[in-house]
Parts: C-alpha cells; structure tokens; sequence
C-alpha cells in the first residue's frame, strides 16, 4: 500500500518536470523570435 502511494508520488513528480521542461523549451522558442 505504502509503496503503490510513494510510486504514484514520483509519477506525479515525473509529469510535473516533463511538463516543466516542455514549458521551458516552448518560453525559450518564444524568446528567440
């Protein structure tokens, strides 16, 4: 039980930096033009 919750934790944060560094990426596009 602990472990299923700890794992569905680091999905969340694994979404949440893809998420982070697709925003990045697009910010930056932005930037250039």
């Amino acid at each position: 039980m602990k472990r299923n919750r700890w794992f569905k934790i680091v999905v969340y944060i694994m979404l949440f930096s893809m998420v982070l560094s697709t925003l990045m990426m697009s910010l930056s596009y932005l930037v250039t033009f």
